[in-house]
């Protein structure tokens, strides 16, 4: 396999890992949402903020990661 086919494959696989976390960074915040709807501000309720804030951090962390991969193809 070439040094191209294999960062592209990588790459490939970031876009799936961005894909499976931005629908858990959904799901969380739509749970965490209801919990706010219901009343019920308790320990799930700030679990759910603080996953929401380190979910969304490793998001954009995995995005620069991305692009800074698909800089890298120029130099191939």
């Amino acid at each position: 396999m070439s040094k191209l086919d294999k960062a592209k494959e990588y790459i490939g696989t970031l876009k799936v890992y961005m894909g499976i976390l931005a629908a858990v960074v959904m799901a969380v915040v739509s749970g965490t949402v209801k919990l706010f709807n219901a009343g019920t501000i308790e320990t799930t309720f700030w679990v759910g903020i603080l996953s929401i804030f380190v979910l969304s951090f490793l998001f954009v962390k995995l995005v620069k990661h991305a692009h800074n991969k698909i800089d890298e193809l120029e130099d191939l």
